[in-house]
């Protein structure tokens, strides 16, 4: 018989430790002896199967309770100084650890009163921006009923105050979502790194009708004391709070 002379690995369902730069590590097999690589983009199964995948929401599933944005979010609190952010995501980790966002969905429960648009920006930051008004941090989860890690990445939502960004900030982008006021059940999706061809269609575009849009932003890699932050605004005067329902998700390596 022939001696098998393949090399061999040990085969271990837990998450290995974090190697660091510029040292040799064993390969990674999968239960069949085939080399396991990890695929990128949108592969979430395989994410959670190891523990590093998460979701965060609104606390309650309660619209008098969900979150309320800013009163009157306009353009001069969403251009280059973006201090009145809706969403603020910060990673508190360590600096081996990564964050990459995956996808941001906003459902309006109640719409802004008298606002002519509905518009976001988006924004990094490469420190900790610290929140000076504080919002409502969301519930997160991980999916993975055999894993018991926790995330870094801390999200929070809400009608949250900045600071003036650092010189160091970097502008993701700014659009429309919608030429006139937001209608109870639209839906803001916001997709990091995914093909733009999605976003070119819109569920509809008659003015009062319930309108899904979805937004290509480029991947968004957070490491240690990073921020993303997400404004919604109109570029008029809202004399009410938007009401809104959350959910995001992201991965952790």
């Amino acid at each position: 018989m022939t001696d098998d002379i393949r090399p061999l690995g040990v085969v271990n369902r837990a998450l290995p430790g974090i190697i660091q730069d510029n040292q040799q590590t064993p390969f990674r097999l999968d239960r069949r002896g085939g080399l396991f690589t990890m695929p990128g983009g949108f592969a979430a199964q395989a994410l959670a199967d190891q523990g590093t995948y998460f979701t965060a929401h609104n606390a309650t599933n309660d619209a008098s309770t969900t979150l309320a944005g800013h009163a009157a979010p306009v353009l001069a609190d969403a251009d280059a100084t973006l201090v009145k952010p809706f969403l603020h995501l910060l990673m508190n980790a360590s600096a081996t650890t990564r964050a990459y966002l995956r996808s941001i969905e906003i459902e309006v429960v109640t719409a802004g009163a008298t606002a002519t648009q509905a518009c976001w920006a988006a924004q990094l930051d490469t420190t900790a921006r610290g929140i000076t008004t504080p919002g409502t941090a969301l519930t997160t989860v991980n999916p993975n009923t055999e894993s018991t890690a926790t995330p870094s990445l801390a999200p929070t939502g809400g009608a949250i105050v900045v600071p003036v960004e650092t010189a160091d900030v970097r502008h993701l982008g700014h659009g429309t979502l919608r030429p006139s006021i937001e209608v109870a059940g639209d839906r803001k999706i916001f997709l990091f790194g995914s093909d733009p061809g999605v976003a070119a269609a819109q569920s509809d575009t008659a003015a009062t009708a319930i309108r899904t849009s979805v937004v290509c932003l480029p991947p968004v890699i957070l490491g240690a004391g990073k921020t993303f932050l997400l404004a919604l605004h109109g570029q008029a005067s809202q004399n009410a709070a938007g009401v809104y329902k959350v959910r995001c998700d992201w991965y952790e390596v």
